[in-house]
């Protein structure tokens, strides 16, 4: 456990609303305020918002010049000012959005609907840095038996476990569809098997042959077309494509349920008579909350082996080979180590 501070130390910083524009900044270890904690990142992962602002895309000009970048976060508490809380040399991950603690929507424990919300890594500094604080109210023990490169899925698992349990409702009476091999779709088809449900996960061709292995060494069948007499009536779509949502409307039976938990680049187009004919319950999924991040570490315990099979890591100094993987999808999930 680190007992004395460097006077600097690294983080991913974005410098300027301009391509390409964060750099790795020797910044001083933030100062804790009341009811925080100083973690030492161990890993953090990097996801497609992170990848907008590397781009310099449209749309994330909200995120502050000399933020510090990251929210999938795992580490160690090294500092603490919240006594009586996680004490120093437990290893913890964060909950990327909070609230303020006092509306209704906090009240519900639903940060998204505060309108006071904040978000690590996007509008308070976060953990692709070597330190990051973190209000203690924040963050979870990681289980003993969950290593740290698995531990740094905890947040997307977050998502794909509230997609599937918690807006879908799926159980193991439930037979699945999850469109999109990607990060949350594979995540969201580990969630539907842990559940007990039948699950497959669909992609394209070009994607099949790509993750074949990955697919069959997690025990998940991935195809390109639906096998004979396969009849879901739930699908998960985390493609972001109006190709899947078509396909899902087109097998989906009457009252099935589509959970949309993908953005898209473009307004997706719906075959909406043909889903109100049928009465689909079309339910949408968006981040996710502390009950989402318990569910997560749950199932990470069954699979503790699943982030040497996921994630693929870069070190911190190596930003724009991160990012350059992030976005050839090199592996379902890339994070930095400081």
């Amino acid at each position: 456990m680190i007992t004395t501070l460097p006077a600097t130390a690294a983080a991913a910083v974005r410098s300027s609303m301009e391509k390409r524009s964060i750099e790795i900044r020797m910044q001083e270890p933030p100062r804790l305020r009341a009811g925080e904690v100083l973690v030492a990142t161990e890993y953090c992962g990097l996801c497609g918002s992170d990848l907008h602002i590397w781009n310099g895309d449209d749309g994330y000009g909200w995120v502050p010049c000399g933020t510090v970048l990251g929210h999938e976060i795992v580490g160690t508490i090294v500092q603490s000012d919240d006594p009586g809380g996680l004490k120093p040399g437990t290893r913890v991950v964060a909950i990327a959005q909070s609230g303020c603690g006092s509306c209704a929507a906090c009240s519900a424990d639903y940060a998204n609907g505060c309108p006071d919300k904040v978000t690590l890594g996007l509008t308070r500094d976060g953990g692709a840095a070597r330190f990051v604080r973190i209000p203690a109210s924040q963050l979870l023990a990681v289980p003993d038996d969950v290593p740290a490169r698995t531990a740094v899925l905890t947040e997307p698992l977050s998502v794909a476990a509230r997609a599937v349990a918690g807006r879908g409702r799926v159980t193991a009476k439930d037979t699945v569809v999850v469109s999109g091999p990607g990060t949350i779709g594979i995540l969201s088809a580990v969630v539907c098997q842990y559940l007990g449900a039948r699950v497959v996960l669909k992609g394209m061709t070009q994607d099949v042959a790509a993750r074949a292995g990955l697919a069959e060494q997690l025990g998940l069948d991935l195809v390109d077309t639906l096998p004979p007499g396969f009849k879901p009536n739930v699908w998960i779509e985390a493609a972001g494509a109006s190709a899947a949502l078509a396909d899902a409307v087109r097998e989906l039976p009457v009252q099935g349920r589509v959970v949309v938990v993908a953005l898209y680049g473009a307004p997706p187009v719906l075959a909406a008579n043909d889903a109100v004919r049928k009465e689909l319950d079309i339910i949408t999924s968006y981040s996710s909350y502390r009950p989402d991040y318990g569910q997560a570490l749950d199932i990470l315990k069954m699979y503790p082996g699943l982030g040497e099979l996921l994630v693929e890591t870069v070190p911190l100094s190596n930003i724009a080979v991160a990012f350059d993987k992030v976005g050839r999808g090199a592996a379902p999930k890339i994070a930095v180590e400081p």
